[in-house]
């Protein structure tokens, strides 16, 4: 098997509360680390994509230093790498400067992977996968392919200070994908509209199965995840919890861990469930680290899963047992702004003007307030 990651590998200057300064290498790093540590012992493999500045070559090639991890690109004599300011004002509060952008990957780079069996896609801007190069790979590859949708909702201002942006020509890019990937903050600008309540969250990651992707998931932070799924003609969604690690450290790449959890897991499981679950180890097993380079091995992954997730696997067992879902919903008729959603414990969850029915959120306009 083999994974594809294409992004930046940026270069963090991250400015602390109390005034200490880290530098390190971030973004799609964190992403093929959790996959080389998942990877280890087999003949699959991790192949990142990236460009970097000259100068942050060496420092990269040292990070990524891993039988299992394999690096096609990642700079020229003329390419530039992400560099960004971190400003932390807590442990879970930042904003954020970016200083530079990487070089755009070119189609020529991304049919380097085309025998790719998934390709992992995690922009910090929007120019950094070009929507005619993922296009030209996806007439040419077999590969599932998993959107990170952060990038593409990420502006800049002239000072070069990043804020949320609606994403345009998402009609194209939902087109070409398979998976998507959002945060709660995130998913408003996804949509262009505004989203409160849990069914808003819930339409919106429906409408894109609806849409035709195999999976939605949409993460809250340390609360819990939000996934919509296909199977067969059939479309179901759930609430995922997430790991307590107890004492957060870091969350500086707990998105891009998560990210390749799920991954690894869908490609040995095809489940979006249980994927779910292990992206929410890591981005959780990441929230508890201080860098880059030291998450668990599988069995101490296997152990945590076991210990937070027991009475989860649990009463989905009871489910499949009793036909009593509570956790699982299905979608019991097709998507519209005026129909329903029925869960499979016989709870209704209503659309209608009142929610989150956004309609073509491409091009232009914001959420509301």
């Amino acid at each position: 098997m083999r994974i594809g990651i294409v992004g930046p590998i940026s270069k963090d200057r991250m400015i602390l509360p109390d005034g200490k300064i880290v530098n390190r290498l971030g973004a799609v790093a964190y992403s093929a680390l959790v996959l080389a540590k998942l990877l280890e012992g087999t003949n699959d493999c991790v192949v990142c994509l990236s460009h970097l500045a000259a100068e942050d070559i060496n420092e990269a090639w040292a990070l990524l230093d891993h039988p299992n991890i394999i690096i096609p690109v990642i700079g020229t004599a003329s390419a530039n790498g992400t560099k960004i300011e971190l400003y932390h004002i807590g442990d879970q509060e930042r904003f954020s400067k970016q200083m530079q952008t990487m070089t755009p990957i070119s189609s020529a780079e991304l049919a380097l992977l085309t025998d790719c069996d998934y390709l992992l896609l995690m922009p910090l801007n929007e120019t950094d996968i070009p929507l005619d190069a993922l296009r030209e790979f996806r007439k040419s590859s077999r590969a599932s392919i998993f959107l990170d949708v952060h990038g593409l909702i990420t502006g800049l201002d002239a000072s070069g200070k990043r804020h949320k942006k609606v994403w345009q020509y998402s009609e194209e890019w939902l087109e070409n994908i398979d998976f998507l990937k959002m945060n709660d903050k995130e998913a408003p600008w996804a949509a262009g509209c505004l989203l409160e309540k849990e069914k808003d969250y819930a339409d919106y990651a429906i409408e894109m199965i609806d849409r035709g992707l195999s999976t939605c998931w949409i993460t809250f932070g340390d609360q819990s995840s939000l996934v919509a799924w296909r199977r067969s003609d059939r479309i179901f969604w759930a609430n995922v919890p997430v790991v307590d690690v107890g004492q957060v450290v870091d969350t500086v790449g707990c998105g891009d861990s998560a990210s390749a959890g799920f991954i690894y897991s869908f490609a040995r499981l095809n489940n979006s469930l249980l994927a779910v679950i292990l992206g929410n180890t890591f981005g959780s097993i990441k929230a508890s680290l201080p860098g880059s380079d030291e998450f668990p091995s599988k069995p101490e992954v296997r152990g945590m899963i076991f210990n937070h997730y027991r009475d989860y696997l649990h009463a989905l067992l009871d489910e499949l047992l009793t036909r009593e879902h509570l956790i699982i919903h299905e979608v019991k008729e097709a998507y519209s702004g005026e129909g329903s959603l029925l869960g499979t414990d016989g709870y209704r969850y209503g659309h209608g003007t009142d929610n989150a029915g956004c309609g073509d959120s491409q091009g232009s306009g914001a959420p509301r307030a």
